[in-house]
């Protein structure tokens, strides 16, 4: 399979490592008018909110286990079923798609249809509600077995692209003239689930704690922070750590995750009382949290998003050759 670079890479700001082959983060979808659009409500009381809702603000963010079991119900008001995952890639920070599981009894005989974060709109009570209606949603790429149980299948390009393409959604990964969407995959893939509780090692193989949970801003299709719990070990306190979601890399095994992180450095680094979430709501405390571990942040509405790459390092210019 193709690999596309990175056409705008961020990986000397830290947004994009080198497990990213396949994607290229396209600046133009700061200004995607469709996710502009959609706000949504908060769907429970561990929801924070946050003031902005465009791509350049951190919007409101909700953590990853309390959108799961979510109910969604279609724009002709037809309820569709649950939120059953959702598949994330820490390298980009962003929601690739959401699962959601609708028809059979108690799981058995459910179908699992994959839909795209940007479809999902602001519904009624504790629902979700999509910018499609029930036939639509039915005739969505279904999110089989093999693909659920196939590490190597969650960032295939070529099925996420089905995804977006089916749910009107833009590509924000597609490259230059030339370039398909649809080409290479994503290597920093994980179901949130198997995200929430997984263990962290230094680069050093300290254990150092394990992901607490993700705070994602599901309209926007972007993971804001994970959640890191510290081992009691280190003598850090009971307080959480919010970290940017580039900071992680799965083990080969995708049995842990490995971590620039010791004891020295969370000690001096952003973190907040597990009793006081609404912190993370702060826009100077995100900031200080991407500074601090030096990557930029998605949502600050300067112009200093600007791509850097090997290419760029080496003579400003960016390398737009599909690697093979």
């Amino acid at each position: 399979m193709k690999k596309l670079n990175n056409l705008t890479s961020w990986a000397a700001l830290g947004l994009l490592g080198t497990s990213l082959t396949a994607v290229s983060v396209n600046a133009a979808d700061q200004d995607n008018p469709a996710i502009q659009r959609r706000n949504r409500q908060t769907i429970s009381d561990n929801t924070t909110q946050i003031s902005g809702q465009n791509d350049r603000t951190l919007g409101q963010l909700e953590r990853a286990n309390k959108l799961i079991g979510t109910q969604v119900q279609s724009s002709d008001n037809q309820k569709l079923g649950k939120i059953d995952n959702l598949i994330v890639d820490l390298e980009s920070g962003r929601i690739l798609y959401v699962a959601v599981g609708s028809g059979g009894i108690a799981g058995v005989g459910e179908t699992k249809r994959a839909i795209a974060p940007g479809a999902f709109q602001q519904g009624t009570g504790n629902a979700l509600r999509l910018s499609m209606d029930k036939a639509k949603f039915e005739t969505a790429p279904e999110f089989t077995k093999e693909i659920e149980k196939n590490a190597a299948e969650l960032g295939k390009g070529s099925f996420v692209n089905m995804v977006y393409q089916h749910c009107g959604q833009r590509a924000w990964w597609q490259g230059g003239a030339g370039t398909s969407a649809s080409e290479g995959e994503f290597h920093n893939v994980h179901k949130a689930t198997d995200v929430i509780g997984m263990k962290v090692k230094s680069v050093s193989d300290q254990d150092m704690g394990k992901i607490d949970n993700l705070m994602l801003n599901l309209p926007q299709g972007r993971i804001a922070y994970a959640i890191f719990d510290p081992e009691r070990s280190l003598d850090l306190g009971s307080d959480l750590f919010a970290l940017p979601p580039n900071v992680f890399t799965a083990s080969t095994d995708r049995k842990f995750f490995s971590a620039d992180i010791n004891k020295e450095k969370l000690a001096a680094a952003p973190h907040f009382a597990k009793n006081n979430w609404t912190q993370l709501s702060d826009p100077s405390f995100a900031s200080q949290v991407y500074q601090y571990y030096g990557k930029q942040a998605y949502f600050q509405a300067s112009g200093s998003l600007q791509p850097t790459g090997r290419e760029n390092e080496k003579n400003n210019k960016t390398d737009q050759t599909p690697q093979k």
